[in-house]
């Protein structure tokens, strides 16, 4: 090699490493405290109206839901989600109540729900459901509304009232 072809070389190499992506003499990133801020705390999302919206305060502000509150939409909405449905929930998540209902028998229906609403809020993926104490209906022409006592792991128990349509 010749020295013009060396210094050529030389010129091609600072050119690709102003080009590169990753500079070897790249100084590290440093992030602003205001950067690493983030918006929302980390933790429960806010809290849903399952007749409306989400919850909101006098000033239109969403709600963060607590831990207790955010269990208690969890088993809420696994009562009412038939069991898969939607790809986007684990097998475990909701119940069976088309099947339950579609009997004949009112004491065999309940006998299915009870089961079916029992292991769906044991297969919390988080275990907050420590047990399931007590479950109830209010039979009406085309549908029955549960009414459900669960234990949390913490002691904690919520009273919950879903409606489940044929």
């Amino acid at each position: 090699m010749s020295e013009e072809d060396i210094i050529m070389d030389e010129d091609e190499l600072e050119e690709d490493e102003e080009e590169s992506l990753f500079p070897e003499d790249m100084d590290e990133l440093t992030m602003e405290e205001e950067e690493l801020e983030e918006d929302e705390p980390a933790g429960y999302v806010s809290g849903i109206a399952f007749s409306d919206d989400f919850i909101r305060d006098g000033q239109n502000r969403l709600i963060t839901a607590t831990g207790v509150e955010a269990w208690k939409q969890w088993c809420m909405n696994c009562i009412a989600m038939e069991r898969d449905s939607s790809v986007i929930y684990s097998p475990d998540y909701g119940i069976y109540a088309k099947d339950a209902l579609a009997t004949s028998d009112r004491n065999e229906a309940e006998s299915i729900l009870i089961r079916e609403i029992t292991e769906a809020l044991k297969a919390d993926p988080l275990g907050r459901t420590d047990y399931v104490a007590e479950i109830e209906f209010v039979w009406g022409p085309d549908s029955v509304t549960v009414q459900v006592e669960v234990v949390g792991i913490d002691e904690a128990t919520i009273d919950i009232e879903v409606p489940i349509v044929a």
